[in-house]
Protein backbone atom coordinates (compact mmCIF):
# COMPACT_ATOMS: atom_id res chain seq x y z
CA UNK A 1 0.00 0.00 0.00
CA UNK A 2 1.01 3.43 -0.83
CA UNK A 3 -0.29 6.15 0.07
CA UNK A 4 1.07 9.57 1.46
CA UNK A 5 -1.85 11.70 3.35
CA UNK A 6 -0.89 15.34 3.73
CA UNK A 7 -2.17 17.51 6.55
CA UNK A 8 -1.86 21.39 7.41
CA UNK A 9 -3.09 23.22 10.22
CA UNK A 10 -3.48 26.16 7.83
CA UNK A 11 -6.52 25.00 6.25
CA UNK A 12 -9.92 25.95 7.39
CA UNK A 13 -10.55 22.64 7.15
CA UNK A 14 -10.16 20.26 10.20
CA UNK A 15 -7.35 17.63 10.40
CA UNK A 16 -9.47 14.73 10.89
CA UNK A 17 -11.37 16.16 7.84
CA UNK A 18 -8.26 15.61 5.79
CA UNK A 19 -7.42 12.55 6.97
CA UNK A 20 -10.58 11.30 6.16
CA UNK A 21 -11.16 12.56 3.02
CA UNK A 22 -7.68 11.53 1.55
CA UNK A 23 -8.33 8.10 2.74
CA UNK A 24 -11.72 7.91 0.88
CA UNK A 25 -10.35 9.27 -1.93
CA UNK A 26 -7.60 6.55 -2.23
CA UNK A 27 -10.55 3.76 -1.67
CA UNK A 28 -12.69 5.12 -3.90
CA UNK A 29 -9.97 5.36 -6.60
CA UNK A 30 -9.02 2.18 -6.22
CA UNK A 31 -5.39 3.10 -4.55
CA UNK A 32 -6.51 1.40 -1.75
CA UNK A 33 -7.98 -2.46 -2.01
CA UNK A 34 -10.69 -4.39 -0.19
CA UNK A 35 -8.67 -5.82 2.91
CA UNK A 36 -5.68 -3.62 2.72
CA UNK A 37 -4.75 -2.95 6.49
CA UNK A 38 -4.38 0.61 7.45
CA UNK A 39 -2.24 1.51 9.97
CA UNK A 40 -2.96 1.28 13.18
CA UNK A 41 -4.76 4.85 15.44
CA UNK A 42 -1.37 5.29 16.72
CA UNK A 43 1.19 4.91 14.42
CA UNK A 44 -1.13 7.01 11.83
CA UNK A 45 -1.17 9.64 14.71
CA UNK A 46 2.41 9.79 15.26
CA UNK A 47 3.26 9.86 11.36
CA UNK A 48 1.29 12.87 10.60
CA UNK A 49 2.22 14.66 14.13
CA UNK A 50 -1.29 14.82 15.25
CA UNK A 51 -3.12 13.77 18.04
CA UNK A 52 -4.73 9.90 18.19
CA UNK A 53 -8.09 11.20 18.90
CA UNK A 54 -7.81 12.74 15.46
CA UNK A 55 -6.75 10.05 13.46
CA UNK A 56 -9.65 7.94 15.32
CA UNK A 57 -12.48 10.73 14.94
CA UNK A 58 -11.44 10.06 11.12
CA UNK A 59 -11.66 6.40 11.09
CA UNK A 60 -15.00 6.27 12.75
CA UNK A 61 -16.35 8.63 9.89
CA UNK A 62 -14.63 6.17 7.48
CA UNK A 63 -16.07 3.07 9.51
CA UNK A 64 -19.86 4.78 9.57
CA UNK A 65 -19.24 5.68 5.93
CA UNK A 66 -18.74 1.73 5.59
CA UNK A 67 -15.56 2.21 3.41
CA UNK A 68 -13.19 0.41 6.24
CA UNK A 69 -13.79 -1.70 9.37
CA UNK A 70 -11.93 -3.42 12.66
CA UNK A 71 -11.57 -6.85 12.88
CA UNK A 72 -9.79 -7.86 16.26
CA UNK A 73 -6.52 -9.29 16.23
CA UNK A 74 -6.38 -8.08 12.43
CA UNK A 75 -6.46 -4.46 12.71
CA UNK A 76 -8.65 -1.94 10.73
CA UNK A 77 -8.87 -2.77 7.16
CA UNK A 78 -10.25 -1.72 3.85
CA UNK A 79 -13.94 -2.44 3.39
CA UNK A 80 -15.51 -4.34 0.01
CA UNK A 81 -17.03 -1.24 -1.42
CA UNK A 82 -20.11 -0.82 -3.86
CA UNK A 83 -18.92 0.96 -6.53
CA UNK A 84 -21.87 1.77 -8.57
CA UNK A 85 -23.36 3.35 -4.94
CA UNK A 86 -19.87 5.04 -4.61
CA UNK A 87 -19.86 6.91 -7.85
CA UNK A 88 -23.68 8.06 -7.55
CA UNK A 89 -22.63 9.75 -3.93
CA UNK A 90 -19.52 11.26 -5.80
CA UNK A 91 -21.59 12.12 -8.65
CA UNK A 92 -23.96 13.70 -6.08
CA UNK A 93 -21.11 15.31 -4.28
CA UNK A 94 -19.87 16.92 -7.72
CA UNK A 95 -23.61 18.08 -8.42
CA UNK A 96 -23.37 20.00 -5.70
CA UNK A 97 -20.47 22.00 -6.19
CA UNK A 98 -21.05 22.51 -9.92
CA UNK A 99 -24.33 23.76 -8.59
CA UNK A 100 -22.53 26.63 -5.88
CA UNK A 101 -20.22 27.51 -8.96
CA UNK A 102 -23.50 27.99 -11.20
CA UNK A 103 -24.64 30.11 -9.12
CA UNK A 104 -21.73 32.73 -8.08
CA UNK A 105 -20.84 32.55 -11.73
CA UNK A 106 -24.36 33.48 -12.14
CA UNK A 107 -24.64 36.43 -9.66
CA UNK A 108 -20.83 37.70 -11.03
CA UNK A 109 -22.79 37.67 -14.42
CA UNK A 110 -20.38 35.62 -16.03
CA UNK A 111 -21.30 33.78 -19.74
CA UNK A 112 -21.80 30.12 -20.25
CA UNK A 113 -18.42 30.16 -21.86
CA UNK A 114 -16.33 32.41 -19.31
CA UNK A 115 -17.66 29.58 -16.75
CA UNK A 116 -16.92 26.43 -19.34
CA UNK A 117 -13.35 28.19 -20.04
CA UNK A 118 -12.60 28.26 -16.64
CA UNK A 119 -13.61 24.55 -15.27
CA UNK A 120 -11.91 23.44 -19.00
CA UNK A 121 -9.00 25.09 -17.32
CA UNK A 122 -9.20 22.86 -13.98
CA UNK A 123 -9.84 20.13 -15.76
CA UNK A 124 -6.98 20.11 -17.73
CA UNK A 125 -4.56 21.20 -14.24
CA UNK A 126 -2.17 18.96 -12.92
CA UNK A 127 -3.63 18.05 -8.95
CA UNK A 128 -2.56 20.86 -7.13
CA UNK A 129 0.64 20.47 -4.88
CA UNK A 130 -0.14 21.68 -1.30
CA UNK A 131 2.13 22.60 1.35
CA UNK A 132 2.16 20.48 4.42
CA UNK A 133 2.66 20.58 8.20
CA UNK A 134 3.11 16.87 8.41
CA UNK A 135 2.75 14.20 6.02
CA UNK A 136 2.43 10.39 6.46
CA UNK A 137 3.05 7.37 3.64
CA UNK A 138 1.10 4.35 4.64
CA UNK A 139 3.33 1.38 2.98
Amino acid sequence: MNLEIIVSSRKAVPIYEQIETQIEDAILNGVLKEGEVLPGIRTLAKMLRVSVITVQKAYENLNRKGLIFSAAGRGTMVAAVDQKAMMETRLAQLDDLLQQSADLAKAMHLSFSQTSARLQQFMEADPPKEGSASKGELE
